[in-house]
């Protein structure tokens, strides 16, 4: 079998594919097409398995002319999450592949090029994994989920800290996702607690380019090594494997640390648990604070709830995130660390 998959948003979407991509890599050979604009194929690169057999970047106008010119491939299937099932790719596809599978049929994609397209309706209340395992394993459920489908080992990586520390990211969603992102100065108390009562450990603060404006507020202790904006994508998963626990909100790199067995305890907004959380992974292991105020979720690709707002950033409140308290957060925060 030769198939491919598209790597078409961000890191925790990526992520959320592995299951899948493993199962495709153990048909045969596995191609990755690579048209995200966050570079979300780099987090790969910082893992000892080889997913895929070889990478096509699609990410920009000059490499999509230049591979599409010559993709004279013919694959068995290639494999669509909702983020890629967009009317371009689809059309490639459908040139260069015996089937496409996907969940997703563009509005205005002409007919012609529906006649190798498999559909897998998604469903309302079951796991982004568990909507992709069903593309090869139509009986897939949620309690089917479990760390060794997502697991993958992390490169060796020059540690960020001499000694025992857990990571937290304070932002999320390239800066963008207010509906997503706790205020940062809940963030700045989790910390000061971590300080005051975890003295033997330090805090590795992690974000990219667009929340460095964040380092502001963080405590002025040589405890807390600001990272954020300093680590490539492909360094991520060497420095949350070596930590203890990482905290933050819905992200890339919480999603990282379930693939790579890091315990983890997350902040949901507007953006649906059900659909994305570790939780339904291994629940001991990944603790959630969500607060279900009947107006979301607001943010998924499956029927979101538009019943406050039509868009998540038009949001007056932020009312799901503003209710979940520093105290909640640092309780299962201590309940990892005070074993």
């Amino acid at each position: 079998m030769r198939n491919a998959i598209y790597i078409s948003s961000g890191i925790g979407n990526a992520l959320l594919l592995v299951p899948l991509i493993k199962k495709l890599k153990d048909q045969g050979h596995l191609t990755a097409l690579c048209t995200s604009e966050f570079g979300a194929r780099h987090i790969f690169d910082g893992v000892k398995e080889t997913l895929f057999d070889d990478i096509i970047p699609l990410e920009s106008s000059v490499e999509w002319m230049k591979n599409t010119a010559t993709f004279k491939r013919k694959f068995d299937g290639i494999y669509m999450d909702h983020f890629a099932s967009r009317r371009k790719n689809m059309i490639l596809s459908h040139i260069n592949s015996k089937e496409v599978i996907t969940n997703t049929i563009p509005i205005k994609l002409p007919g012609l090029f529906k006649s190798r397209i498999r559909k897998i309706e998604p469903e309302v209340g079951i796991h982004e994994a568990t909507q992709y395992m069903r593309y090869i394993s139509p009986e897939f459920n949620d309690s089917d989920l479990n760390e060794d489908l997502f697991r993958l080992r992390a490169k060796k990586h020059h540690s960020v800290s001499e000694g025992k520390y857990i990571t937290i990211q304070p932002g999320s969603g390239n800066n963008i996702a207010p509906w997503k992102t706790l205020p940062t100065k809940k963030w700045t108390k989790v910390i000061s607690h971590i300080l005051e009562n975890h003295t033997d450990l330090n805090i590795v603060v992690l974000g990219d380019d667009t929340e460095t404006d964040l380092i502001q507020f963080l405590p002025k202790d040589d405890r807390v090594i600001k990272a954020i904006g300093k680590t490539e994508l492909k360094d991520l998963p060497g420095i949350v494997a070596q930590s203890m626990l990482h905290i933050g909100n819905d992200s890339g790199i919480m999603h990282l640390a379930g693939c790579l067995g890091t315990p983890t305890v997350s902040v949901w907004g507007g953006s649906d648990p059900n659909l994305y959380g570790w939780h339904k992974v291994n629940e001991k292991k990944h603790k959630i604070l969500h607060y279900d105020l009947g107006c979301g979720p607001c943010s998924r690709w499956i029927e979101p709830n538009h019943s406050k707002v039509e868009v998540p950033s038009m949001c007056p409140d932020f009312k799901c995130l503003s209710q979940i308290s520093v105290n909640e957060i640092v309780k299962n925060v201590d309940s990892f660390l005070n074993p």
